[in-house]
This record gives structure tokens, sequence and C-alpha cells, in this order.
């Protein structure tokens, strides 16, 4: 399966049933409130899912994540959207974890599993926890006028042709650029 940036209305049907469960289509996901952060954090901040579940509370100080990233071994330090640190720390303090704990105990194959459920419940297809870096790029590129640059940077890749790769073209903006192109002579 290759996964895929969401669209918005596919993002709000996915959290609803991360948040809330549910059951359709033959299957029933009870609400996850971690499962629901871990991909809250994942689509906030562009970080992978490895990266996520690795979060300890020291590693989120000042507004900044301050991680080395599992898959290259690059330093990522940068700041956070304050709304998103507080969701974070009202999370650790509801759940009373600190300093060198780790925010989250689950593996990477169980929440890919859960968004598995998900994804049948929600009708939405070629999603996994990838979808959600690959959202946040995209969503980077069109907020910050099209900056390839600097969304590379945000997801620490070594080149501009590796971000390509994740800011695939959706139909709706296929079919926006060709209803509004229009050259008149």
């Amino acid at each position: 399966m290759k996964t895929r940036a969401l669209e918005k209305y596919e993002l709000e049907k996915v959290f609803n049933y991360i948040k809330n469960g549910g059951n359709r289509n033959g299957v029933r996901i009870r609400a996850n409130p971690q499962i629901y952060l871990i991909c809250f954090i994942q689509l906030n901040t562009g970080l992978r899912i490895g990266d996520v579940l690795s979060l300890k509370v020291k590693d989120i100080i000042g507004g900044k994540i301050d991680i080395i990233e599992q898959k290259t071994g690059k330093h990522q330090n940068r700041n956070i959207n304050e709304e998103v640190i507080k969701i974070i720390k009202d999370y650790c303090t509801r759940k009373n974890i600190s300093g060198n704990d780790n925010l989250f105990t689950f593996s990477i194959r169980w929440v890919q599993k859960f968004l598995q459920k998900v994804a049948i419940c929600s009708d939405v297809e070629n999603f996994s926890t990838h979808s959600f870096r690959k959202t946040y790029a995209h969503i980077q590129y069109i907020n910050n006028r099209y900056n390839i640059e600097l969304v590379r940077r945000l997801l620490n890749h070594s080149s501009v042709v590796v971000t390509q790769k994740y800011l695939g073209v959706t139909d709706n903006e296929v079919n926006s650029a060709s209803q509004e192109f229009k050259i008149i002579l």
C-alpha cells in the first residue's frame, strides 16, 4: 500500500473514529485517547511514528522538541506550536508521567493495526501512520507558499527529491487548477 497525505475531510473522519470509536463495515473500534495523541503529534510535528513513540517527557522542553531521529540519526530541535505543547503537557499530567518517562508504551505495529481498523470504518483508503507525516508536509508546503526547502528542513530530509515524493498532488488540487485555469486571447 502506498500511503498518501490525507485531505481535511478524511482527517476529520479518521480522528472522529480514533477519538470516539464506532462500529461500521463489520469492524468495531473503541475510543483511544493515546492513539489520538500519537496521531495528533505526528500530524502537528511531521515526526515519524517511531520517533513519536520514543518521545520522553524531557524531549519536550521550553516549547521545543529535541530528539535524535531513530531512522536517520539526525538531530531534530525545533519549536512546536504552544497549543500542541499544552495538550502534550496536560496528557503527561493526567497520566502522571515526567522526566525520562516515555509518553507512550505502544509498538508501531499496534498503532498500525488500530489504524487499519480506522481505515475500514472511515472508508479512507491508502493511509497509515506515515500519512500524518505526509499530510503535515503537504499542508506546510501550501501554507508556506510552496517553499520546498522549508518543508525539506522541517522533515529533516537529505534532499528536495525525497521531499517531492511526499508532496503528491490530490484530485481536488488537479480539478481546482483545471477549473480555474483559462487563457483568453
